[in-house]
């Protein structure tokens, strides 16, 4: 094979892995074309690309979980080398010890976390990173019959272990609790912590900080710095737009993935850029929906959220009031207050009035009070208003959009969608009253094509930014592309309240703009958009 472009040999020992003349298509669509890189010990890369450009891609193929047409992979994170040349040979198949696999690679110090998490949902957090530990003697059948003593002496080890990784991340104290009742920033933080305690040398990280608040940023980047700078541990970053600023700060290195080639540049020349194209962050994608002809609200709720609502009506007086003073200046229940001559433009699209949800045991909506007595959360949400609710990791974003949605039980209080009750039908009767959610995960068919889900959702004609995906089946499109499908199936019927949660995730900068477009207030809509703290920072 010819060598397209010159690539640097092995400069040194600080060389982990290096990689010539990647190539890789789907189809007839070329993605990776003669990309060349080198990973050294202790790097830290900011992986960069519009959504398409290849990101995803190029991870799986540097992890082993995908292979590419052509090209080499040299590892060297290991004491000795190992080299893989494509595309392979079919004798080389038969060998069993071979093969280029994820589990190979993993074997030789690569490690990665995922845009979905992949954790096991019914074990227990502490489980989660336990199951990670290589080298375990009670995998031996013989071992755990024979040496009991040993493998539990073991175990204990990787237990107290796992724990003090949980606390570095932190969720001490909730090493019981199973990973389906955590949110999706701590299952971040969960998928980290496993990756670590599998003992990778190289780790690949896709979005680390999407769903994260600020204190679970702060957390995550200083146990990354900690792993860069103090166990010399090579990570390669993709992450969201937002969080890009952040990852800049501890970056050595910025790749670039642009018309299928990867450029390399310093930090500082690439801050100025992500400053001009970014902004402000979540502050001003806010401002830009609002336009000059709205007003932006803010409405303190319980535990540390903020419901910002942008109304095309002037509410200012409303604008710091809490929930309490809310239902102090409007006493009267809906009906009451239709029958005192309210007409049906005033009726709210959303009415949350003393919600109460329970996961289990654990309070999640609703603030227990020093008697032991439980108030309930209540907010409403009128015609034509955005409203974006930002709170911590852990106060129950998710949750409270699950309650609206009917996915989730109501332990009391009362939900109304466009005046009439709806917390006790089920999830399919509040979407034909006229609700709909976009979940901040599983929100796509992956063996569809992009065709047959816009056909599923009812779309008649495919926006822009999807026209030319229409073909290709929803599993091998990189995340931003599933998040921008996923956005235009749930805003494609005529509903009257959208829920949605994260739904910025993975979303490069030309779909965001998309999306704040999608945002704009409509007489007939009103959207409740849960996003964490970090964002409103």
């Amino acid at each position: 094979m010819t060598r397209c472009e010159s690539a640097h040999e092995r400069a040194g020992s600080d060389v982990v892995l290096a990689a010539h003349d990647l190539h890789k298509h789907f189809g007839g669509q070329v993605v990776l074309d003669c990309v060349s890189l080198e990973l050294h010990r202790g790097e830290v890369v900011l992986l960069r690309g519009h959504n398409g450009s290849g990101k995803t891609t190029l991870l799986n193929i540097l992890t082993g979980n995908l292979e590419p047409d052509a090209g080499t992979i040299h590892l060297y994170a290991n004491d000795q080398a190992e080299h893989f040349h494509f595309p392979r040979h079919w004798w080389q198949e038969l060998n069993p010890f071979d093969h280029f696999t994820p589990e190979r690679v993993a074997w030789e110090g690569v490690g990665r976390t995922w845009q979905e998490i992949r954790l096991f949902p019914t074990h227990s957090l502490l489980d989660n990173i336990c199951v990670a530990s290589p080298n375990q003697k009670g995998e031996n059948p013989f071992s755990a019959l024979c040496r009991r003593g040993t493998v539990r002496h073991q175990e204990t080890d990787i237990r107290s272990r796992a724990a003090a990784i949980l606390g570095k991340v932190g969720m001490k104290g909730r090493e019981s609790s199973s990973a389906d009742m955590v949110s999706l920033g701590q299952s971040k933080r969960i998928a980290i912590a496993r990756a670590v305690e599998a003992g990778a040398s190289i780790l690949f990280l896709d979005e680390p900080l999407a769903g994260l608040d600020a204190a679970g940023i702060n957390e995550v980047m200083g146990l990354l710095k900690q792993l860069a700078t103090d166990h010399k541990v090579t990570l390669v970053i993709i992450e969201h737009v937002f969080n890009i600023p952040r990852v800049l700060d501890l970056a050595t290195t910025v790749w670039t993935l642009q018309n299928k080639k990867l450029t390399v540049h310093k930090p500082s020349t690439v801050r100025a850029e992500v400053r001009i194209s970014v902004g402000d962050g979540f502050c001003d994608l806010i401002r830009i929906i609002a336009g000059d002809n709205k007003h932006i609200i803010n409405q303190q709720l319980p535990g540390g959220a903020l419901l910002t609502t942008i109304s095309r009506n002037k509410k200012d007086s409303l604008a710091t009031k809490n929930t309490k003073e809310l239902e102090k200046e409007f006493p009267l229940p809906l009906r009451e207050r239709q029958d005192e001559g309210f007409s049906e433009a005033d009726t709210p699209v959303l009415e949350v009035k003393d919600l109460i949800v329970h996961r289990g045991r654990r309070l999640v909506i609703g603030e227990r009070g020093q008697d032991g007595s439980v108030q309930g959360l209540s907010f409403t949400l009128d015609k034509s208003e955005i409203a974006f609710l930002q709170a911590p990791n852990g106060w129950g974003k998710t949750t409270l959009l699950l309650a609206i949605a009917g996915i989730l039980p109501v332990t009391s209080g009362e939900i109304r969608l466009d005046g009439k009750p709806i917390h006790k039908l089920p999830p399919w009767e509040r979407a034909k009253c006229g609700l709909s959610l976009l979940q901040s995960r599983d929100h796509v068919f992956i063996n569809l094509t992009v065709r047959e889900s816009l056909q599923l959702c009812g779309v008649g004609k495919a926006s822009a930014n999807l026209d030319s995906l229409l073909d290709r089946r929803v599993s091998v499109l990189s995340g931003g592309e599933r998040q921008r499908l996923a956005i235009v199936c749930s805003q494609s019927r005529n509903q009257t309240l959208h829920l949605q949660d994260e739904p910025f995730s993975a979303l490069d900068v030309s779909a965001l703009r998309a999306f704040e477009a999608s945002l704009r207030p409509h007489p007939s809509k009103a959207f409740l958009v849960a996003v964490p703290t970090s964002h409103g920072k």
